[in-house]
Formats: structure tokens, C-alpha cells, sequence
């Protein structure tokens, strides 16, 4: 148990390259430096961005068939807000899911919500700079964190939160908010200033 250290980790798959096309959301929230239960849910895509490429679907294995009937983003992003509450989001390579946030939900017509976001990369490039490359699985593997099946949306959730955790361990910083290097702001945060 580390005291104060709360988040919500979060990964997402994509249908195509595109960052407007999540078909699979990864939730893991983290109390005191406890990993709660993962939640892994399909995402149908906004319209206009449901088409799978191929090399996404190599990568990860999500077809358009398995997400039929699943919720679209418009659902599932108030799910994602309520879940995290005003708990930060963390992620590895945090830019990209940030993005994913972003553009998915614009093509979806809705506002984009303020989050703050850290990033389990670059908190490993500042902490543990003798670790790399910094790749999740490498880290997973190199810090002898849960095994994980990489390019899952829950399975990279909840080893970036290990990741988050074995980084405050090493570091003996409790809070997230002084373990994690500062992002920029999000573009959606800038437009609204």
C-alpha cells in the first residue's frame, strides 16, 4: 500500500491508424497504490471510422464482427469520466491515448473533457534511465512485473499501473502527482483558454 498514490490507468486499441477509431478501452483504478479490478470493454467507433485495417487488426486481433452491438464511444466516454472522477489518467506513451481521447471524441460530436495525464515512459526515462528502451513489455519483463498479453486494451492498462507502482516502490514518491513528470496541456484544454 502507498499512500496517496491514485489514478486511473488506461489504454485503448484502434479498429484503424486513425485515432478517431477505438474499439477497445482498458480501465485500472489504483488507490494507495492498489491496482482495483481491470475492466476491458469493445468500443464501436463513431460513424465514418468503424472500418478495420488489417494491420490493426494483426496487432491486437479485434475484428468488426466482435464489437457488434458494443456501446459507442458516446456512451462509454460519460463511463470513463464517471470512473476516474477527478483522478488523473496514466498511460504508456500517454500522448497517443490522449490523442485517441481527443479525436474520438470529436468525430463522436462531443466536448473533449479536461483530464490530466501522466505518462508511465516518461516517468521510467526520468527514474529508471538505465532501463531502456523503454518499451511496456520490455519494462514489464525487466522489472519482473505480472506477465501481460501485450496489445490488449485491459492487459497494457493494468501493466502500465504496475509499472506506476513499481516506479513510486523504486522512487519512494507517493504521490502521482510529483512521481510523474509534467505534460503539456491537452490541446482541448488550450482551445478552451
Amino acid at each position: 500500500m502507498i499512500s496517496g498514490l491514485d489514478f486511473v490507468a488506461i489504454d485503448f486499441e484502434l479498429a484503424n491508424p486513425k485515432h478517431s477509431s477505438i474499439c477497445q478501452i482498458g480501465l485500472v483504478k489504483v488507490r494507495d497504490g492498489v491496482l482495483g479490478k481491470t475492466h476491458t470493454h469493445f468500443v464501436m467507433p463513431p460513424p465514418g471510422h468503424q472500418n478495420f485495417g488489417q494491420r490493426q487488426i494483426d496487432v491486437h486481433g479485434i475484428t468488426r464482427r466482435m464489437i457488434d452491438g458494443a456501446d459507442g464511444w458516446d456512451l462509454m466516454l460519460p463511463r470513463l469520466e464517471a470512473f476516474a472522477g477527478d483522478l488523473p489518467l496514466v498511460a504508456h506513451n500517454v500522448t497517443a491515448e490522449r490523442s485517441m481521447i481527443r479525436q474520438t471524441t470529436e468525430a463522436a460530436g462531443l466536448d473533449v473533457p479536461d483530464f490530466t495525464y501522466y505518462c508511465t515512459q516518461r516517468a521510467a526515462q526520468l527514474h529508471i534511465p538505465d532501463q531502456g528502451p523503454f518499451r511496456l513489455n520490455v519494462l514489464v519483463e525487466r522489472l519482473g512485473l505480472p506477465p501481460l498479453q501485450h496489445h490488449d486494451a485491459g492487459e497494457d492498462a493494468a501493466a502500465a499501473a504496475h509499472l506506476a507502482v513499481k516506479l513510486a516502490q523504486i522512487t519512494g514518491i507517493s504521490d502521482v502527482h510529483e512521481l510523474f513528470p509534467a505534460m503539456k496541456p491537452s490541446p482541448a484544454a488550450k482551445n478552451r483558454s
